[in-house]
């Protein structure tokens, strides 16, 4: 997962650049092949210890329903994370420096991912949840599995959205939109990436035509 810049930007993928152009770049960066590398190893890891049962796939849905919940809460609480002053030194986290750039800057793709640190440190708690949660090691694999493969997604969805790929298809339309407004009319709301339950729920999915544009979208309050 990335955490040493590489200066590309969106704009060298040319005007309207094809599905398999951006998929191309993608793989360019660390983070993505670092996804490929750990969800093949997974795949192969359940394959070898068996027991598949119904269980299995009904961790799906549970996947599919905490997923909204933990991209709004990573994406307000962490990422939007604000500088603070604890016993006289300055707590600012890494991970939310990064986001801070990804925001002055949506079209530069080095820092559209997520960093190398961060990544670590997400990965280690998913492990340790999802090993408290499970009963047996082959349905945590399967449940670490999804979510690393919710994960990738997540990595993709965001990433083209910030290229000059246009939207074919309605649901991409629907994301491509609100996250564009996320970023260039109020960081306040349209949190979500791969989906907007969560938003829906907690309310920061309102109609774009009556939010205020933030002055603050690209610093997030923070100079």
């Amino acid at each position: 997962m990335s955490n040493e810049p590489d200066p590309k930007t969106s704009s060298e993928l040319g005007p309207g650049p094809s599905l398999w152009t951006t998929l191309r770049v993608f793989f360019r960066f660390p983070s993505p092949r670092s996804f490929l590398v750990v969800t093949a190893l997974l795949v192969a890891l359940r394959l070898q210890l068996g027991s598949f049962s119904w269980w299995d796939l009904a961790i799906v849905p549970l996947i599919l329903a905490v997923e909204p919940f933990a991209e709004w809460l990573i994406h307000v609480y962490i990422l939007h994370f604000k500088p603070k002053k604890i016993f006289g030194r300055v707590l600012d986290l890494q991970v939310a420096q990064f986001h801070r750039a990804h925001h002055r800057d949506p079209w530069k793709l080095d820092v559209v991912f997520i960093p190398r640190r961060a990544g670590y440190v997400g990965f280690a708690i998913l492990i340790a949840a999802w090993y408290l949660a499970m009963p047996t090691i082959p349905l945590f694999t399967t449940a670490v599995l999804g979510s690393v493969l919710m994960g990738f997604a997540y990595e993709w969805i965001h990433y083209l959205t910030h290229t000059a790929y246009r939207p074919r298809t309605r649901l991409y339309r629907h994301l491509w939109r609100l996250h564009r407004l996320h970023h260039f009319k109020n960081e306040h709301y349209w949190q979500g990436v791969t989906t907007h339950l969560a938003d829906r729920v907690l309310g920061t999915l309102p109609d774009h035509h009556k939010v205020p544009t933030s002055a603050t979208c690209r610093t997030l309050g923070v100079d």
